[in-house]
């Protein structure tokens, strides 16, 4: 985060599943989702560019050129 920012996490709805998992609801302002969201993307990309990280591998299947590349229906 950025110095002399201070975002806030709330949390609001707390639910423990029977597997040990835990649902949350949280309220934040701007400058939290802000800094989830970019922490968020920084952590996916880098265990995306992780050539040993199986887990997050590309789906062969989505490479652009695929024979079978199907047009994404916009939103």
């Amino acid at each position: 985060m950025s110095e002399g920012k201070v975002g806030i996490i709330k949390v609001t709805k707390l639910e423990e599943n029977e597997d040990g998992s835990a649902n949350l609801e949280l309220e934040t302002d701007a400058e939290a989702t802000r800094f989830l969201v970019e922490e968020g993307l920084i952590a996916v990309l880098k265990k995306a560019i992780d050539a040993e990280n199986k887990e997050y591998a590309l789906n062969p299947e989505l490479r652009a050129g695929d024979d079978n590349e199907q047009e994404t229906p916009s939103i």
